[in-house]
Formats: structure tokens, sequence, C-alpha cells
């Protein structure tokens, strides 16, 4: 048995308001004033109010940018070289500042028995793990794993592992942590799939500590996991390495896929349970748009109300990709209304393959 002891989440500290990105955006992904009109509407209608960025170039009263645009205020393409510069120093940060909200109040740190960290939107060696562990002051014979560009399911990948390290071992105190800063990809070419990288995503980071049976807390425990493949949408869903940054493809057929499929996963993944459709009292859903949340609602017959905190999380942060279904999970979490009456909930979060990942979490 796993259960989950703490969770906290974090975002860099610009943020900006959704038409306030498409002002600085517009004038490098339209050409007329048509293009415009068509692009404020794509903005005005992604669901989205605000979202957070470790870079300042959205923010008109910064008059700072890192990617977007040169000194002179001229278009550019920044390297990858200098977007990972940037990910290198910003995202120690948030991983450090999301992991100090996280462990419990006077936790020894160098309790944690195991560290796993995961990203796909930067990547070195040392990586983000050995940054953590010499700042945290956590021990140097921790068990650690790297989970890398895997996309937005791969905190339900994390959380798999972390369910397997504490079942094994009963003393173990497991923390996961999640840290993406898609904001450094955002790219100036105008193609569909960089106009809509730029219109939902978001920076953020989620920790969680797992601890295994001798656990003293008595919260969810996580009691499954089921994911599948869908090669139907191999190529709708993708996440690239370029010279110029990585490159997200998102294409209009995703949500199509995912109402024709998702239902007959959820049935895979739930009799994989031992529990019946009726008997889910809570769905912590990836918000990774708003096309794709109504999607779910269609194909799977789940309502908008019972998404609520999906659709807040995407209102408030937009898709922050890996983090984003923990910021759904900590809003049930640390509800006390879904503590004391609710006992099964599924999570479930989708990336590139297509992939779907699931996880079943119980409380007592």
């Amino acid at each position: 048995m796993s259960t989950i002891a703490s969770i906290a989440t974090a975002v860099p500290r610009y943020q900006q308001q959704q038409m306030q990105i498409f002002e600085a955006i517009k004038h490098m992904h339209t050409n007329t004033e048509e293009d415009q009109r068509k692009l404020r509407f794509m903005y005005r209608s992604s669901g989205i109010d605000t979202r957070y960025s470790v870079v300042p170039d959205f923010c008109s009263d910064k008059g700072d940018n890192k990617i977007l645009t040169d000194s002179e205020g001229i278009t550019v393409s920044r390297k990858l070289e200098d977007r990972l510069t940037i990910y290198d120093e910003e995202a120690i940060e948030l991983a450090v500042e999301v992991v100090e909200k996280c462990l419990p109040e006077g936790m020894d740190k160098t309790h944690v028995t195991h560290l796993i960290t995961v990203s796909c939107t930067g990547m070195k060696a040392p990586g983000l793990d050995i940054d953590l562990i010499r700042r945290l002051g956590l021990r140097r014979d921790i068990g650690r794993t790297s989970v890398n560009f895997m996309g937005c399911y791969a905190a339900i990948h994390g959380l798999k592992h972390a369910h397997y390290i504490a079942e094994k071992e009963p003393d173990a105190k497991v923390l996961l942590v999640c840290v993406e800063l898609c904001t450094l990809h955002f790219q100036t070419d105008q193609t569909i799939d960089n106009v809509t990288s730029t219109i939902i995503f978001g920076d953020g980071a989620a920790a969680v500590l797992v601890e295994g049976d001798n656990s003293t807390h008595n919260g969810w425990r996580l009691d499954g996991f089921y994911s599948e493949i869908n090669f139907e949408g191999l190529d709708d869903m993708a996440w690239r390495i370029s010279a110029d940054g990585f490159l997200m493809t998102l294409t209009s057929q995703v949500p199509p896929i995912l109402e024709r499929t998702c239902d007959a996963v959820i049935g895979r993944a739930l009799k994989r349970y031992g529990i019946a459709k009726n008997e889910v009292d809570l769905w912590c859903v990836h918000p990774g748009g708003k096309k794709i949340l109504e999607a779910i609602e269609r194909g799977a017959d789940i309502t908008k109300d019972q998404l609520a905190d999906s659709y807040e999380v995407l209102r408030d942060y937009g898709n922050m990709s890996s983090p984003t279904v923990l910021f759904v999970l900590e809003k049930m979490i640390k509800n006390p209304a879904y503590t004391i009456r609710q006992k099964n909930l599924i999570g479930m979060a989708f990336g590139p393959g297509l992939t779907l990942e699931t996880f079943h979490l119980s409380h007592a």
C-alpha cells in the first residue's frame, strides 16, 4: 500500500492575463486584421484567464524580453541553447519552492528515501535531480529516477513508480517533483501548432510525497494504474527537439480521437481497479485544453460539474504539461468536503503517443 502524505503546487513570478499574451503575440502570428480577429477569438474562447511564465516577455510593463524579441523589440527566434540556459536557472528555483511547500513542517529532509523528477521542457546531465539533492541537502545515497520527455501524462508515470517503491519498502518516503517551463519554447513561426501552443501552455511545478505502509498519514491511498497507447493518434500529439527549441504538435484530431475512444479505455481501467463507473466519486482529469475536456464529457458521459476542478485549473493556469493533473489533484485532496464524503477518485492524463494514463485513489 502507498499513501499520498502531502501535495503542493507552485508557479513562477510572472502572472499574465490571457489577452495580455495575445497583445504580445498577435504581430508574430497574424498578417492581417482578419487574422487578428480570428486569433483574438481563439484566445477569448480558450477557457483560460491567466497563465504564468518564468520570462517577462508577455508583461508589457516589464520592458524586458528573453525569448521572442530582441532589445529593440524585433521578433527573433532564440536558439535551443539560449532557452535551456534559462531553464537551467529557473527550473531549480521553482522546484525548490514547491518541495519546501510540499514537505510536512518539521520533517527532516534526509528522511526522504527516493526522488523522482519529471520534466519534458528541459534536460541536462547532471540534471534537476542532482541539483535538488544539493540545494535541499537530501541524502547522497537517495534513490533517484528521472522521467524525461514524456509530456502531459508524465506525472502519473512518476506517481506509478513512487507507488511501486512504496509498496516494496514500508518505510519509503518518495518525493515526486514535476517542473515544466513550457513558455520557453513558444515559437514565432505562423504554424497552427505554434499558434495553439502559445494559446494554451504555461509554466508550473508540483510535488507529491508518497509513503509506504509505515506512514503516519491517513489520507488518499494509491490503489492502481492503467494506461493505453492509441496508435491512431501517433502523429497528432508529439513533442520534438529542434535547433530553435522544443516543437509541439497538437492537431485538431486529438479531441475527436479522445471522444471516440476514452470511454472504452476508462471501462478497461475500471475493470482493472475492480470498481464500477457509478462508484467513482471524483474525476481528476488533466485539462489539456477546453476542447479536450469537452471531448471527455461527451465521450465518457462525465458531466461538466464533475470536471469543475479541471476547468478551474485550466482557467487559472492553462496547460502546464505534467504538473497540471497534480494541480487538479491538489484541489481535490485539500477540499475537506471531498475528504469526508468521497471514497474513489479516478485520475487521467493524455500525452504523446497518443497515450492515456490513469490512476485510482481510494479514501478510507
